[in-house]
């Protein structure tokens, strides 16, 4: 397996429907979306992704919550999108394309060579990762942010005794979620890992 180096990540193309987002470029600084506080609804989420893998960063403070996606999940059964009846339409669509008329051909193509069905199924969610922090619940100092030249989604608080640091990024190279947590003084980390989805599943 190789060895992970941020470098080489993806940048994170998203757009964050909300106005409480701060964004900031400098020449001397990355391109960053900020908060100071933790996403209240999914909206508000860090969104991270490698193209197969994809998460939504929350923030949270004393439960860090982490929405998981993959690409293989969605609804339905397999199915094959292919229009059986597109190649024969092929020539007719391109006899109106040249005739200069585009309407018909517009029909046609829309009715004869379009995939079927026209949609692709929608995703499904994997579930939510987890962590619990107790004594987490007052902390100060909070900021979350997703520097978009790297990916990588950071959390930073004081809970009086040390500073936390969490990063998430997703790997295009290694093909997996990295969770980073980080102490400022030694022995300080403690936290309950668990996993709930949706899915009819264990």
């Amino acid at each position: 397996m190789q060895k992970i180096t941020r470098r080489r990540f993806l940048g994170t193309a998203a757009i964050l429907p909300f106005a409480s987002s701060i964004l900031k470029a400098s020449a001397d600084d990355a391109l960053l979306l900020w908060f100071d506080k933790p996403a209240s609804e999914w909206t508000e989420a860090l969104p991270i992704g490698n193209g197969r893998l994809g998460a939504m960063i929350f923030g949270g403070v004393a439960t860090e919550q982490i929405q998981l996606n993959e690409d293989t999940l969605y609804a339905g059964s397999p199915y094959d999108p292919n229009n059986p009846e597109a190649l024969q339409a092929l020539p007719e669509a391109r006899r109106l394309i040249f005739a200069g008329e585009y309407q018909a051909a517009h029909d046609l193509v829309g009715a004869k060579m379009m995939a079927q069905p026209i949609k692709q199924m929608p995703y499904e969610p994997v579930g939510d990762l987890k962590l619990t922090f107790a004594g987490h619940e007052n902390v100060t100092n909070y900021r979350r942010q997703l520097d978009l030249n790297t990916a990588i989604a950071r959390t930073t608080y004081d809970d009086g005794v040390t500073i936390f640091e969490r990063e998430i990024f997703a790997s295009p190279v290694d093909q997996v979620i990295v969770v980073s947590l980080v102490a400022e003084r030694l022995k300080q980390l403690n936290f309950a890992v668990t996993f709930e989805t949706p899915q009819n599943a264990t």
